[in-house]
């Protein structure tokens, strides 16, 4: 588990998680007034924290990390080449005249019913991969047979065949019906795999630098600073682990467990009703099981909050406290990432029954500089060369 922001990424894990609206064993709608006067007269959670948290080990703890975290010419070859694999980049392949079943094509095309092109059916400078009927480089597939009548014909060619939308499509006046596609065959085209395939026009075409050697420059930065960014994650990932081994939580009060569960639920429950509906309808139409979903949403809550709570124990161990400087950057760095413009309306939605909204980031701010203090003071070894 990585560190940062550890109780606000609870609440992020809407993103990752399904949910449902309010509280976990309810997601009618008609509850949302009583649930905001819950949130008035239920009496803020209390707990003591050193009495539900046996300490071990947290100072001086030894991690071993295993990663690469040194540049070298062979991993920085390696982080190039997937680079630029993963941008599906295609140019013309001069050498290739003729469609075969598993070319790259690059084309136009236009749909027509009974001799009218219908909307939505033409496009420019589309490359297709044959063999996937799909748009090269992606998953994104087309209806049956789209791209199959290409093959065997040349660039430069117009080529023209029926196509029959699938009976279940969602445009009403296609679905089921028969059309002719029309293409206009551009050119073969090749996926540029590796630094070699590169010129200066493509990137500046295709990444917006002037030259392959300032391309290159840019991703030796973007993989040093990776390098850093793993060894910091990995190290607290493993100082986390440990605390977790060490330090033993004997129970996560029942009210906190369902602070922190609701907090989740109600977040992703606005997100499902900014489409016009909620996570249990959605969950029911996808033939999940709506109440195994959130169960394993609070299997997952619980042991995060148990890491919350060793750390807020050491946190208040090492008398740590809240400064009040630092902490209005740390707070203010969240909520405008997550596009609010005041603390008031964003400790608002971040409010459950029996914990408010700046409570709740208050302790993250305190968890996180807990973390900070047992990854400065573990003892870290490397099982591979580490840059100074």
């Amino acid at each position: 588990m990585k560190k940062r922001f550890l109780a606000f990424a609870l609440a992020c894990a809407m993103v990752f998680t399904v949910t449902a609206c309010g509280k976990s064993d309810s997601s009618d709608s008609t509850k949302k007034d009583s649930k905001q006067e819950s949130k008035k007269e239920q009496a803020e959670i209390e707990y003591d924290v050193n009495e539900l948290v046996t300490l071990g080990d947290y100072k001086g703890i030894e991690v071993t990390l295993d990663g690469e975290y040194e540049y070298t010419d062979e991993g920085f070859d390696k982080y190039v080449a997937d680079t630029i694999s993963e941008a599906n980049i295609y140019v013309e392949d001069n050498s290739q005249k003729e469609i075969k079943e598993d070319s790259i094509v690059n084309v136009d095309y236009v749909g027509s019913k009974d001799d009218v092109a219908f909307e939505g059916g033409s496009a420019e400078d589309q490359t297709l991969d044959v063999a996937g009927n799909c748009a090269a480089g992606t998953t994104q597939g087309y209806i049956e047979g789209f791209t199959a009548g290409l093959v065997g014909h040349k660039v430069g060619e117009e080529v023209a065949y029926e196509v029959t939308f699938p009976k279940e499509y969602g445009n009403a006046d296609l679905a089921g019906q028969t059309v002719v596609f029309t293409f206009q065959v551009n050119y073969i085209a090749k996926a540029i795999s590796s630094v070699d395939d590169l010129t200066d026009d493509i990137v500046s075409e295709k990444f917006s630098y002037d030259t392959v050697d300032e391309y290159i420059d840019s991703l030796k930065e973007a993989y040093n600073t990776k390098l850093e960014s793993n060894l910091k994650s990995d190290t607290e990932t493993a100082v986390l682990n440990t605390l977790n081994n060490n330090c033993k939580v004997s129970k996560v009060p029942d009210d906190l467990l369902q602070a922190r569960l609701d907090l989740i639920l109600e977040m992703q429950d606005k997100q499902y009703q900014a489409y016009g509906t909620t996570l249990k309808d959605y969950l029911t139409s996808m033939g999940y099981d709506y109440d195994e979903e959130v169960a394993k949403i609070k299997a997952n809550v619980e042991e995060s909050t148990k890491t919350e709570l060793i750390l807020e124990a050491i946190a208040k161990a090492e008398n740590i406290q809240v400064d009040e400087s630092a902490y209005k950057e740390f707070v203010t760095k969240i909520y405008t990432q997550m596009g609010y413009s005041d603390e008031t309306s964003f400790y608002k939605d971040f409010s459950v029954p029996g914990y408010g909204g700046e409570k709740y980031f208050k302790l993250a701010y305190l968890t996180e500089k807990a973390s900070d203090f047992c990854v400065d003071n573990a003892v870290v070894n490397y099982t591979s060369k580490v840059a100074e």
